[in-house]
C-alpha cells in the first residue's frame, strides 16, 4: 500500500488530529482552591514534622517515610505547574516560548527557594548513612518559611476574607509557629548540655530525655509561653541555656510589641469609615443649621444618611461603579442588573449586546418612605428598576390615608417604560415608594443613544412598546 493510499480517510480532517488542551494543561493552568489548599498545609505539614523529628531525636517510621515521599511529589508537580504556567497576558504558542516562560519563572526567588527545598537530600542521607533515613536530611524543607507570607496572601485569596481578619489571622499564626519551634529548640538545648545536673535545675524534671517525645515536646511549650511571656523564673546555668533565654525574651518582647501595635491599628482602621461618616454628618448638620433648614427635612435628610450608612456603609455605588474600567462596567453591571432588564417585556426579543448597553447605563439612586417617585401627568424622562424595596401605585391624593392603592410592585419589578419612547409621554400613574427602595434609573437621553446604535431592535421595541400603551389607554377609558 502507498503513502498516498494510505491517507487520511475523507471523513477525517487535519484539524481533527490537533491535540486539545487536556485536562491536565487546564489544571496546570489553572488549579482549583482545594489544590492551592492543600499545597498550603503540605508546606505547614513539613515546617512541623521536620524540627520535631529533629530536636526531639524521634527517626521517621516507615508510615511517615511512605507520606514525606508522597507529599514531596505533590510539591515537585506544584513547582513543576508553577514554572510552566504562562505569565498573564502571555501564550505559549511553541516550545521556545515554553522554555522561554520557563527560564522567567525560574529566576525568581520563590521558584529558586522552592527548588532548593525540593531537592532530596533525605535520600543522599540514605545513601551515605546506610540505609539512616535522619531527620536532619530533610532540614531543607524548612527553607518554605521564607515563603510564609505568600502562603497566607494565597489562603486569604481562596477564602475571601478582609484585609484586616486576614492580619489578624497572618499574625496569630506566626506567634503559634514561633512557640512551635521555639519548643522543639528547648529539647534541642537540653540534648546538647546532656543530663547534667544543670540541665536538672533548668527544667526542674530529672531523667527527662527517657519521657515520651510527646511530653518533652508540650514539656517545651511550657517553658517558652512562661518566658515569653515573663512568667519564667527558672535561671538558664550553660551558655546554651542562656543564649535560648535570651533568644525566647526577645522573640517574646518582639510578639507583645506586634500584638498591641497590630490591635491598635486594626481597631483604628475598623472605626474608620464610622469616622469618616460621623465627620460627614457633622458638616451636614452645620449646613442644614446655616441654611435653616426645617426640622421635619432635616430628619428625613439624617434618616436617608443614616439608611446609607447602615446598608452600604456609606459607599457611592454609582461613583464606584464609574471609577472602573468600561469593561468592568459592563461585567459589574451585568452582573447586578442582568436579570432586572430580563423581565423587561420590551427587551425580551433584543441580543445580548443591546441588553448590556442597557444595563451599563442604569443609575442606582437610594428613596426614602412616602417618597414620590413620579406624579400622574407630569412628563416622564426615566424608567425605573426596582432593586430592593417596596412602591405603590396610588391615587392623587394629598394625605396619605386618602390614597387609594391600585398596585404594589416589589423587589425586580419596573415601571415608566413609556417615558423611553414617546417624546413629551405624560405619566399615567402616581408612584410613591412605601419602604427604602434601591432602584436603577434609565434616563431616556441615554436610551435615545442606545436606539441610534441598534436601529433594527428600536423599531422592533417600539412597535411592542405601542402595542402596550394602546392597550394601557383602552384599560383607562374602560374605567373612566
Amino acid at each position: 500500500m502507498s503513502l498516498r493510499a494510505a491517507s487520511l480517510p475523507t471523513n477525517v480532517s487535519t484539524e481533527d488530529l490537533v491535540l486539545k488542551p487536556s485536562r491536565l494543561v487546564q489544571f496546570i493552568k489553572s488549579r482549583p482552591s482545594w489544590w492551592k489548599k492543600l499545597v498550603f498545609c503540605i508546606a505547614l505539614y513539613n515546617l512541623a514534622s521536620v524540627p520535631f523529628r529533629i530536636c526531639l531525636n524521634t527517626p521517621a517510621t516507615l508510615p511517615e517515610v511512605l507520606i514525606d515521599l508522597l507529599l514531596d511529589f505533590v510539591m515537585i508537580f506544584e513547582f513543576c505547574c508553577d514554572i510552566t504556567k504562562p505569565p498573564k497576558g502571555t501564550e505559549q504558542k511553541d516550545s521556545e516560548h515554553r522554555l522561554r516562560n520557563i527560564l522567567i519563572n525560574i529566576r525568581n526567588r520563590q521558584a529558586v527557594v522552592e527548588l532548593c527545598a525540593l531537592l532530596p537530600l533525605d535520600f543522599v542521607g540514605f545513601a551515605v548513612s546506610k540505609g539512616l533515613l535522619h531527620p536532619a536530611f530533610r532540614l531543607n524543607k524548612m527553607l518554605r518559611v521564607v515563603k510564609l507570607s505568600w502562603y497566607f496572601d494565597e489562603l486569604g485569596k481562596i477564602l475571601q476574607i478582609g484585609h484586616n481578619a486576614q492580619r489578624i489571622f497572618r499574625f496569630t499564626i506566626l506567634i503559634m509557629w514561633a512557640v512551635y519551634w521555639l519548643g522543639c529548640v528547648w529539647n534541642l538545648v537540653i540534648w546538647g548540655d546532656g543530663e547534667t545536673s544543670s540541665t536538672w535545675y533548668w527544667t526542674q524534671h530529672p531523667g527527662l530525655s527517657d519521657e515520651p517525645a510527646g511530653y518533652r515536646f508540650l514539656l517545651g511549650v511550657y517553658w517558652t509561653l512562661t518566658m515569653m511571656t515573663g512568667y519564667g523564673s527558672v535561671l538558664p546555668q550553660s551558655d546554651l541555656q542562656i543564649l535560648f533565654s535570651l533568644m525566647t525574651v526577645v522573640v517574646g518582647v518582639a510578639g507583645n510589641v506586634g500584638v498591641i501595635g497590630t490591635l491598635g491599628s486594626l481597631i483604628q482602621n475598623l472605626d474608620s469609615s464610622g469616622a469618616a461618616f460621623r465627620q460627614k454628618m457633622d458638616a451636614v448638620n452645620d449646613y442644614m443649621r446655616y441654611r435653616k433648614i426645617s426640622a421635619e427635612m432635616q430628619a428625613r435628610i439624617k434618616e436617608y444618611y443614616t439608611y446609607l450608612w447602615q446598608s452600604r456603609r456609606g459607599l457611592d455605588e454609582a461613583r464606584l461603579i464609574q471609577e472602573l474600567p468600561v469593561y468592568l462596567q459592563e461585567e459589574v453591571s451585568l452582573f447586578l442588573n442582568k436579570e432586572i432588564i430580563s423581565k423587561v417585556p420590551l427587551f425580551h426579543e433584543c441580543d445580548e449586546q443591546f441588553k448590556s448597553a442597557v444595563v451599563v447605563k442604569l443609575i442606582p439612586t437610594v428613596l426614602l418612605p412616602d417618597s414620590f417617585i413620579v406624579r400622574k401627568g407630569e412628563v416622564g424622562r426615566e424608567m425605573y428598576f426596582i432593586s430592593r424595596g417596596e412602591v405603590q401605585v396610588v391615587s392623587e391624593a394629598k394625605e396619605a390615608s386618602e390614597r387609594v392603592v391600585y398596585a404594589t410592585l416589589r423587589d425586580g419589578s419596573f415601571f415608566g417604560e413609556v417615558a423611553l419612547l414617546f417624546n413629551d409621554s405624560r405619566r399615567t400613574a402616581t408612584v410613591v415608594t412605601s419602604s427604602f427602595c434601591d432602584l436603577f434609573v434609565l434616563r431616556k437621553e441615554d436610551f435615545d443613544l442606545i436606539q441610534e446604535s441598534f436601529p433594527d431592535q428600536s423599531k422592533a421595541i417600539h412597535k411592542a412598546a405601542q402595542k402596550r400603551y394602546n392597550l394601557q389607554l383602552q384599560n383607562e377609558n374602560a374605567e373612566e
